[in-house]
């Protein structure tokens, strides 16, 4: 099974990595009390960023163009999907993903500025063999929940990270 993942560690590690995200978020920020309800504004820049990024994120994994992830992402989170196309090319694969549909599940809000988010997202996956037409593999409809860090910036939000929870089986 293939997963469109940048993360190439265990699902109980990136989960780990999460919940230590958001203790020190907690920390930092001084108190549980700094969890903030999110406005419909902020739920709706947050959605229509996901929106907007998934379908460049695909796009960059099959043209191995990077350029037009920069207005929705940090440089880190980009090099991570750069790494991750790079290591499918190494093995002699191009992954071209199709997002079917993404579903915001959960939003919580620190300080005004980060955000932790929960997607339910539905690819296509073909995997070609590099710089053919050749099929190697296909997965439609595979379904992920995805965890997000999304920082606050001047121009917008932007993902500073994203990672693979769970893949569903159907």
């Amino acid at each position: 099974m293939i997963r469109l993942e940048h993360s190439v560690a265990p699902s109980r590690r990136s989960a780990a990595l999460y919940a230590l995200l958001a203790c020190l978020l907690l920390l930092l920020g001084g108190c549980a009390g700094d969890v903030a309800e999110i406005s419909p504004e902020d739920r709706q820049a947050i959605r229509t960023l996901l929106e907007s990024y998934l379908p460049l994120m695909a796009e960059s994994y099959g043209s191995g163009r990077f350029e037009k992830l920069e207005d929705f992402a940090v440089e880190k989170e980009i090099a991570s999907v750069r790494k991750r196309v790079n290591d499918l090319a190494l093995g002699g694969r191009d992954l071209r993903p199709e997002l079917v549909s993404v579903e915001v599940e959960d939003i919580t809000v620190w300080n005004h500025s980060n955000a932790f988010v929960t997607t339910l997202e539905i690819w296509n996956l073909h995997i070609y063999a590099t710089g053919t037409e050749t099929v190697l593999s296909e997965e439609l409809g595979q379904r992920n929940r995805v965890k997000y860090q999304i920082k606050r910036r001047e121009e917008g939000w932007q993902v500073l990270y994203r990672t693979l929870d769970t893949t569903f089986d159907g």
